[in-house]
């Protein structure tokens, strides 16, 4: 596949209109390959990862929605596009929620369908920049990071299974993508799985790790169906064509003296451990870290640019930050998109971070976890844009930015969620 050349995967089963799209996208240079059913969406999504899939929502054998589902566990970061002749807003709602980015109705019009196309494409170069962003030099002059970074690039090209190991935000998402990018799978794609789309399928596994990188998270919380079979293919060797990083933020030989995790997948795993830092202990590197994340929000989420003060760079090198670096990053993005003038000074800081105490407190005390997950995630997605709007006093463009979110998306969402703007 040309490398200038985005490959789209066209499923529909009406040969005509399957033919159409694709000889319009390939003359507008796009590289298409096609699929009549879901049977040959599979093979063809599993042979070679697409940059795009058009996906028809009414097929004979498997229905667009489940093809969704299934695509996404395989690939969180896949770009979806569903058609549909006989689409409903439930429907359109169902599929945002799941992950597609756009809802094409039939019959197509060739100028929406391009211009789809091409907004989706855009959408998937943002978050390509974004991940190259993260697969950088990790920020940070003190000695805890720079002993990981060196740690790192030792380690990078050895394909022995890699564990991070490190309270939640402080960081193991952005080192797992710099052993990516110095492996010897960097031309690949960084495929991260988590416990709920890990997939209970060995060839599924073998065909995501070909030539890539899959990074679990939460790897205390597989499923022992799970966990059995990460165990099969590790003493079979059947994953070392790519490279296996795992990420965790609980104690996985405590897992294992609960008898909630396989003590042999623990020996398996455990022959390289890094232990990623909480910012507590590397709190010096703080304003390096602010002018990091200024610079992201501003280029990358077209924030506009403030300057922290040497007296907030100050407070925030003096707060204790429970919530690590992600926190850190939230309380910034904050600022810049709530902040008034050029500069942010110590008064702004300490009104953030008694807000972020006060979303936290409010959060942990409003989540029933007697929930299914489902039910649950739906419960705190709700309590989370609430607040985002809360901050923003019901700015929907605002908040989407807070969240990181396409204000289209983020109405899609408080639809799905039953939040009404106009009663805030």
């Amino acid at each position: 596949m040309s490398a200038d050349k985005p490959l789209i995967l066209v499923v529909d089963d009406e040969p005509d209109i399957r033919e159409l799209i694709k000889d319009i996208l390939e003359d507008e240079n796009y590289q298409v390959t096609i699929a009549a059913n879901g049977e040959e969406a599979q093979a063809e999504f599993s042979r070679q990862l697409p940059d795009l899939v058009l996906l028809d929502i009414w097929m004979p054998d498997i229905d667009g929605i489940s093809l969704l589902k299934e695509f996404k566990q395989q690939n969180k970061a896949v770009t979806i596009v569903m058609m549909s002749g006989h689409g409903t807003i439930e429907t359109a709602v169902e599929a945002t929620r799941l992950g597609a980015i756009d809802f094409i109705e039939k019959p197509l019009s060739m100028a929406k369908l391009l211009r789809g196309v091409e907004m989706a494409l855009e959408n998937r170069a943002k978050q390509v920049a974004i991940q190259r962003e993260l697969s950088q030099v990790p920020v940070g002059k003190s000695s805890q990071i720079n002993l990981l970074r060196e740690q790192i690039e030792r380690i990078a090209r050895h394909d022995m299974p890699i564990m991070l190991v490190g309270e939640p935000g402080s960081g193991k998402h952005c080192f797992a993508h710099y052993l990516h990018s110095l492996s010897n799978v960097a031309d690949g794609k960084f495929i991260e799985l988590s416990p709920e789309s890990f997939p209970l399928d060995s060839l599924k596994i073998k065909s995501l790790a070909k030539g890539n990188c899959l990074y679990i998270n939460d790897l205390a919380l597989l499923s022992d169906e799970a966990q059995a079979l990460l165990l099969h293919l590790l003493e079979s060797k059947q994953l070392n064509q790519g490279q296996l990083v795992c990420a965790t933020q609980y104690s996985l030989q405590k897992a294992v003296d609960n008898n909630d995790f396989l003590d042999s997948l623990l020996y398996q795993l455990n022959s390289i451990s890094l232990l990623v830092p909480p910012l507590r202990e590397h709190i010096e590197d703080v304003p390096e870290l602010v002018h990091h994340f200024v610079d992201l929000q501003t280029t990358q989420a077209g924030l506009p640019y403030r300057r922290f003060t040497v007296a907030a760079q100050n407070r925030l090198r003096n707060h204790d930050w429970p919530g690590n670096v992600l926190e850190l990053k939230n309380v910034i993005q904050r600022l810049l998109v709530l902040g008034e003038g050029d500069d942010i000074d110590i008064d702004a800081i300490d009104q953030a971070l008694v807000r972020e105490a006060e979303i936290s407190a409010e959060g942990d005390d409003s989540i029933n976890f007697d929930l299914p997950l489902r039910e649950a995630r739906e419960q705190f997605e709700r309590l989370y844009l609430l607040h985002k709007l809360q901050e923003t006093d019901g700015n929907v463009g605002k908040a989407a930015k807070l969240a990181g979110m396409e204000r289209t998306h983020l109405y899609r969402k408080l639809r799905s969620l039953g939040i009404d703007t106009k009663q805030l």
